[in-house]
């Protein structure tokens, strides 16, 4: 019995620049074509920036929020998943100071 040939999907070139909500510095963390299939959401790095002493922190965005490429979409409202990182103290690991606008919702 043969097997049917899976149709292959065009190698997608993802966004690795560093992207910024609000002005919070995140990067996206870069898998094969292949993991990035099986997720639903991708995985980024909080305050990307290799020249501090600080270690970055892992944190995940849901793929409805991105676009393709592992871009944040323009006009979404992600705070949430900022809050989350800063309750789950990866602001202060990355060595991030916790932006105005989140102080109220934590």
């Amino acid at each position: 019995m043969a097997r049917k040939k899976q149709k292959q999907k065009p190698h997608i070139r993802y966004n690795t620049e560093i992207q910024y909500y609000r002005g919070i510095p995140f990067r996206l963390i870069e898998y094969t074509q292949k993991h990035f299939d099986r997720l639903r959401a991708k995985r980024f790095l909080l305050n990307p920036d290799f020249e501090t002493e600080y270690r970055t922190q892992n944190f995940w965005i849901p793929n409805c929020y991105l676009e393709e490429d592992g871009t944040l979409k323009p006009n979404v409202f992600v705070d949430w998943i900022f809050v989350k990182c800063v309750k789950a103290n990866k602001f202060k690991y990355a060595g991030l100071e916790i932006p105005e606008w989140m102080r109220g919702k934590l």
